[in-house]
C-alpha cells in the first residue's frame, strides 16, 4: 500500500520533539581516513607532501607538486565488525557479535597541469583538479539484548507527559492513520509516539490527571533486545586550484561539495519478567532516512627546504542543509487484549534544517630522504564544542555542553626500493565527547606496498581501525546504555597514471 506522506510543522519542533539529536551532528562532522591507497598506507600524513590526488583534501597546495597531469581510482573492501555488552550484571549481561562488509569506490579524480613557458616568471605553474572522496562510511549492523531493570516504558511516559489524553484517543469515525497524522501536525513526532504507546497499553494517564502518564508496562525485570542496520556514506567532491611561485612555495585552495547519504533501520523488543501488569512484551521499529548537501572551502601552503617540507592548512566549517524522513510502528502482546499492531500507514517529512560543522586546522612537517623515502606527520586541531544546529532545534546548549576540542595525529613513512614502494602509517583521533567513555579515542594501523611501471602505478594498502563507544536504545527514559567495540578492516587498491 502507499503510504501517506506528512510534514511536521516547524515551529512546533523542539529538542523533545524532534527526531535530531547530538550524535547526528557527529554524524555530519568527522570523517574517516580514506582516499587513495598511498594516502591511506601512509596513515594520512600528506598535509607537506602534495603529489596525491587524496593530499588536497587535508592541504589543497598539494595539486601544485604535481609536475604532469594525472589520475587516480580506488576501490576497497571494508568490514565492519561490533562486539557489545549490555544488561545489569545482577540479571544477565548479554554478549553480541555484529559485522557488515562493503565493496565501494572510495576515490576518484585527476590533477591537471600548466607549466608557465618562462623559466624566470614568478608563477611556474597552475594546477586545477577534482576530486571525489568518501569521508564517512556508515555500513554497520548492531545488535545488544541483556536483562535489566529498566522499560522503554518511561520513554514514552516522557513523550507523552504535557499532552492531554483526549488527542491520544480514537473517535468513532477517526482512523489510527488520521490520528496520527493529526499528532505530528499539532504535537511533532514526540505526539505520534505518545499515540502509539497509548494505544499500546503501554502508558496511562495518572489518576486525576489526564496530561500526565505513567508506564504500564510492569514486571520484575526485562528482557532488552536492540537491532540496528545502518547503511549509506558522507562524500565530498574537491574543486581544486593551485599554484607554485618560485622553486619553493606552493599555495592552494578547494572549493567542496558535501552530501551525506544515511539509513538507519532500528529495532526493540522487550519482554517483561514476571508481568504484573497489561503488557507481556513489546516490538517497537523506526526507519530513518537522511539527505542532506553542504560546502566548504579549504586553503593552503607547503614551502620546501631543501629536503625539509613544511605544511598548513584551514578549512572552513561546512554547512549543511538536511532533509529526515521517518516511518515507525509497534507491536504489544496483552494479557487481555492480545496482540495490538500499530503501524501508520504514514511517512513523516521534518522540515529542512541546517547543521554547521566545526573548522579545523593543520600543521604538517616532512623530512624526504631523496628518492629512497621520507617521514611525514600531519597535526589536526578542530573543536567539536562548536557544532552548531538551526536554531528552533534547542541541541546547541547540548553540543557545547557534552563536546571538546580535539588534538589529532598522522605519522606515515615511505621506503623506495627499485620499482617498489613499502608504507606504514598511524592516526590517532582524539574523542570529541568530554566523557570520553561516550566514544572512545580511535586508533588506526595501517600498511602499504605500491609497484611502479612506465607512468603507471599500482598500490595497495591496508587498515586496521579500533574504537569503543557507548550505544543509547532511545534518546530518554531508558537511560542503560550497551557498551561496544569496534573493529574495522579495510582494504584498498589504487591505479593512478600520469598523461
Amino acid at each position: 500500500m502507499k503510504k501517506i506522506a506528512i510534514s511536521l510543522g516547524l515551529a512546533l519542533v523542539s529538542v523533545t520533539l524532534t527526531a535530531q539529536d547530538i550524535f547526528d551532528g557527529l554524524r555530519y562532522s568527522t570523517q574517516e581516513l580514506s582516499g587513495t591507497a598511498r594516502f591511506v598506507g601512509m596513515g594520512g600524513a600528506f598535509g607537506a607532501l602534495g603529489n596525491d590526488l587524496s593530499s588536497i583534501k587535508v592541504n589543497p597546495a598539494g595539486s601544485a607538486v604535481f609536475n604532469t597531469n594525472a589520475a587516480a581510482f580506488t576501490f576497497d573492501y571494508r568490514s565492519n565488525n561490533v562486539d557489545t555488552q549490555f544488561g545489569n550484571p545482577s540479571l544477565e549481561i548479554g554478549e553480541a557479535s555484529s559485522s557488515r562488509t562493503r565493496l565501494g569506490m572510495p576515490q576518484a579524480g585527476g590533477v591537471f597541469v600548466f607549466e608557465s613557458n618562462d623559466p624566470n616568471a614568478a608563477v611556474q605553474k597552475f594546477t586545477f583538479g577534482i576530486n571525489y572522496e568518501r569521508t564517512g562510511n556508515f555500513n554497520r549492523n548492531f545488535r545488544a539484548f541483556g536483562t535489566t531493570n529498566q522499560s522503554i516504558g518511561d520513554y514514552f511516559v516522557n513523550r507523552a507527559n504535557g499532552i492531554a489524553v483526549d488527542n491520544l484517543l480514537i473517535n468513532d469515525g477517526e482512523s489510527l492513520d488520521g490520528v496520527y497524522r493529526f499528532m505530528g501536525n499539532n504535537f511533532g513526532f514526540a505526539g505520534q509516539e505518545a499515540f502509539l504507546g497509548f494505544q499500546g497499553f503501554l502508558i496511562d494517564p495518572v489518576s486525576g490527571n489526564n496530561s500526565q502518564y505513567q508506564s504500564n508496562i510492569i514486571g520484575s525485570s526485562f528482557g532488552n533486545d536492540m537491532v540496528q542496520r545502518e547503511s549509506g556514506v558522507n562524500s565530498v567532491i574537491n574543486f581544486n586550484f593551485g599554484m607554485q611561485i618560485n622553486d619553493n612555495l606552493y599555495l592552494g585552495g578547494n572549493l567542496n561539495a558535501h552530501v551525506i547519504n544515511f539509513d538507519r533501520y532500528t529495532s526493540y523488543f522487550e519482554s517483561v519478567n514476571n508481568p504484573q501488569g497489561e503488557v507481556l512484551d513489546l516490538f517497537y521499529e523506526n526507519d530513518l532516512r537522511v539527505r542532506g548537501s553542504g560546502f566548504s572551502m579549504q586553503l593552503g601552503a607547503i614551502y620546501v627546504v631543501e629536503r625539509l617540507r613544511l605544511g598548513a592548512s584551514v578549512t572552513t566549517p561546512t554547512w549543511y542543509n538536511i532533509e529526515e524522513e521517518i516511518t515507525q510502528g509497534i507491536d504489544v502482546l496483552t494479557e487481555n487484549e492480545g496482540n495490538i499492531t500499530l503501524f501508520p500507514d504514514v511517512i513523516n517529512f521534518f522540515p529542512e534544517y541546517s547543521f554547521r560543522s566545526p573548522g579545523k586546522a593543520t600543521g604538517s612537517i616532512a623530512y624526504v630522504f631523496g628518492q629512497s623515502g621520507l617521514l611525514s606527520l600531519d597535526y589536526t586541531y578542530q573543536d567539536f564544542a562548536n557544532q552548531r544546529f538551526s536554531s528552533g532545534l534547542g541541541l546547541n546548549g547540548q553540543i557545547s555542553d557534552t563536546f571538546q576540542s580535539t588534538h589529532n595525529l598522522n605519522i606515515g613513512g615511505e621506503y623506495v626500493y627499485d620499482v617498489w614502494s613499502f608504507r606504514a602509517g598511524y592516526n590517532f583521533t582524539q574523542s570529541p565527547f568530554k566523557d570520553s567513555f561516550l566514544f572512545g579515542d580511535s586508533h588506526g594501523y595501517s600498511a602499504g606496498l605500491g609497484y611502479k611501471f612506465g607512468n603507471n602505478n599500482i598500490d595497495f594498502a591496508y587498515r586496521l581501525t579500533n574504537f569503543d563507544r557507548e550505544e543509547q536504545f532511545v534518546q530518554t527514559g531508558l537511560s542503560t546504555a550497551a557498551f561496544s567495540e569496534n573493529t574495522i578492516h579495510q582494504v584498498m587498491m589504487t591505479y593512478s597514471f600520469l598523461f
